[in-house]
C-alpha cells in the first residue's frame, strides 16, 4: 500500500486546479466572444465612435486573463504560497475593470437583456407589423441590442430593446 504525501497532493490538486482553470478560461471567454459578436460591439463602436479597434478581443482577452490570474493564486494558495498581495492586486484589478464595464454599458446592459427576452420568448419576429406609442412599423431585424422597424412611409426607426420589453406593443 502506497501512501502519498501531502507535498504530492497539492502537487496534483495544484495541477488539476491549474488545468480547470484554463479550461474555464477558454470556454467561458469563446462564450463570451460569442455573444459579443452577436451584439455587433465593433460595429456600433466603429459607427458611433469612429472606433476601428477590436474591442470584442479586448474583452475577451482581459476576462481570459483575470481567470488565468484567478487561477494562478488559487494555485500557489494550494501550494502554501503567500497570495495576499497577488489577491488584493486582482480585486482591485477586477473592482476596475468591473465599474468600467459598467459605467460604459450602462443604457447597453438592459437592451441586451431585453434582447434575450425578446429571442427567448419570440413575442414579436422579423416580418410582424407592430404599434407601439402610436408607432406602427414592420419589423426588419431583432438583434441584442435594438430592433429595426420599417414605418409606411419607409422610414427606418431602431427601437432599442428595453424599449419594446417596457411599453405597450399591439401586433397587427
Amino acid at each position: 500500500m502506497v501512501i502519498y504525501s501531502d507535498t504530492v497532493i497539492k502537487i496534483i490538486t495544484s495541477f488539476l486546479i491549474l488545468i480547470l482553470g484554463l479550461v474555464l478560461a477558454n470556454v467561458l471567454s469563446n462564450i463570451l466572444r460569442k455573444v459579443l459578436k452577436e451584439a455587433e460591439i465593433n460595429k456600433i463602436l466603429a459607427k458611433q465612435f469612429k472606433i476601428k479597434i477590436s474591442v470584442e478581443n479586448y474583452l475577451v482577452n482581459i476576462f481570459k486573463y483575470l481567470i488565468y490570474f484567478a487561477a494562478a493564486i488559487t494555485v500557489l494558495n494550494q501550494l502554501g504560497i503567500p497570495t495576499f498581495i497577488l489577491r488584493i492586486i486582482f480585486l482591485v484589478i477586477v473592482i476596475i475593470v468591473i465599474v468600467f464595464i459598467v459605467l460604459a454599458f450602462k443604457d447597453w446592459i438592459p437592451n441586451l437583456v431585453s434582447g434575450f427576452y425578446i429571442y427567448k420568448t419570440q413575442k414579436i419576429k422579423t416580418g410582424d407589423t407592430i404599434i407601439m406609442n402610436g408607432l406602427t412599423g414592420k419589423v426588419k431585424r431583432i438583434n441584442l441590442i435594438e430592433t429595426k422597424i420599417i414605418t409606411k412611409n419607409n422610414e427606418v426607426i431602431f427601437i432599442p430593446n428595453s424599449n419594446i420589453t417596457k411599453y405597450e406593443i399591439v401586433k397587427k
